[in-house]
């Protein structure tokens, strides 16, 4: 594992500094807004129209890179974030920032889908589950540390934007000049609500549920805390903490549930995170930063739990949708959380941060409880728990073992019929005659 981390440093070192300047930009907006005097509600919407782009991206992005390769897509997509970033300063005007944030959103999906697509096709389905967890702890700890960049400047100003677009535009740098070869193309993303709802309904519930509560974090947490009484200084700590819980969180709470029903640790998540919601209401503010830590350790790893459980229930041949089906969900939450939490925040005041939360998680709680009453679990688990985040989920879906032949049929479906061989004919008449005995086959043993 060791010589395909190396072999990878450069776009891992690529992705470290990505994350740092997308992090950064992500804690500015909240707090930005603020200052301009718009309304919660407004900032809410803001935060909804990033994840608009963000899903827009999950079904554009793979076609543009299957026409213009990995490098050039990636070269193209940190410009475009870094200028989207940099035009906020140019007008403060809400529409426009609006347009702004759609962009910003659909160019960060698109630099995932490209970096994961790349470590897939780059390591052997033995590393795969290492890389993802090296991987997804780069991306946890630099979000983590980015939100104290806030502290190098004042949010009042526009210093800490163009620190964002320079980290972005630098990341393009070692990845541009990587040595490891490209591949040729990347799945597109298909969509099948029907399909993950049948293969796990408590899966859907906890993508859905993680979504919720996760864009109103990213996108409402810092406003919550200004709203609250506290300094720049101790909002990006207090951010910083609650990433860093999920972080924290998620592999002992992974590993226990490949021991346990996957559905029992959703629960408990759910049920703790609810509690840490309610005792935040009569807690004081010097232990915002205790309560924020406790949060986002008991509500970050639900949509990586939820990931391992569709993941025992899918066949490895819709797996790979299954796990689509599952990030669209998670960002649909993502989109509506935001709005929903900005509006009881705008109407009812900055403690409706935590009561939405706890209304979602508790509500999220007891559709688990019945749905455990009704339907049995499978008796283990065909896949181990792998580090995941809404922000890897991409990686989640592309670094699996049995993602690897869907992804591959994908790669076949780009080729151009004119420059198909004889051996490809050859080969697809092989395999029809093989359903042909195997069909025959079954029919003696019927």
């Amino acid at each position: 594992m060791f010589a395909s981390i190396f072999r990878l440093s450069t776009i891992l070192f690529g992705v470290a500094i990505l994350i740092l300047g997308h992090g950064l930009q992500l804690a500015f907006m909240p707090l930005r807004v603020q200052m301009l005097g718009w309304t919660s509600a407004q900032g809410g919407l803001l935060s909804s129209l990033y994840f608009v782009g963000f899903l827009c991206g999950c079904f554009i992005v793979p076609k543009i890179v299957s026409r213009v390769g990995h490098i050039r897509c990636f070269a193209v997509l940190t410009s475009v974030m870094a200028t989207s970033i940099l035009s906020l300063g140019l007008l403060e005007n809400y529409y426009f920032w609006m347009l702004l944030r759609v962009i910003t959103g659909f160019s960060v999906v698109g630099l995932y889908l490209v970096i994961e697509s790349w470590l897939n096709a780059e390591v052997g389905n033995e590393v795969r589950g290492g890389v993802l967890a090296i991987y997804t702890v780069i991306v946890l700890t630099c979000l983590a540390l980015s939100q104290l960049l806030l502290n190098a400047s004042s949010p009042g100003g526009y210093s800490l934007l163009i620190l964002s677009a320079i980290l972005i535009i630098l990341a393009a740098v070692p990845v541009c000049l990587t040595s490891s070869t490209q591949p040729y193309a990347i799945p597109s993303a298909t969509f099948s609500p029907l399909l993950v709802i049948k293969t796990s309904r408590a899966a859907a519930l906890g993508a859905l549920i993680a979504g919720l509560i996760s864009g109103s974090v990213y996108g409402l947490g810092a406003i919550y805390g200004s709203q609250v009484g506290l300094d720049v200084r101790s909002i990006s700590i207090m951010m910083a903490l609650a990433i860093a819980g999920g972080a924290l969180a998620q592999l002992p709470l992974g590993k226990t549930s490949d021991h346990v029903d996957r559905r029992l640790v959703i629960l408990a998540c759910m049920i703790f995170g609810a509690l840490v919601a309610g005792v935040s209401l009569f807690a004081p503010q010097t232990m915002a930063f205790g309560v924020m830590f406790l949060f986002g350790a008991s509500v970050m790893p639900i949509y990586a739990l939820s990931l391992a459980l569709a993941s025992d229930n899918a066949k490895d041949s819709n797996f790979l949708e299954v796990g689509t089906g599952l990030m669209m969900t998670n960002a649909a939450g993502s989109v509506i959380g935001p709005l929903l939490t900005s509006q009881l925040m705008f109407r009812y005041g900055p403690e409706y941060f935590f009561i939405t939360n706890l209304c979602i998680l508790a509500c999220g709680a007891i559709a688990v409880v019945i749905m455990i009453k009704t339907k049995t679990a499978a008796v283990g688990h065909p896949s181990d728990f792998a580090l995941a985040t809404s922000a890897s989920a991409q990686a989640a879906l592309q670094l699996d073992p049995r993602g690897e032949e869907d992804s591959d049929s994908a790669d076949y479906e780009v080729i151009d019929e004119s420059d198909t061989t004889d051996s490809e004919i050859i080969d697809k008449s092989d395999i029809s005659d093989r359903k042909i005995i195997d069909e025959s086959d079954s029919t003696t043993q019927d």
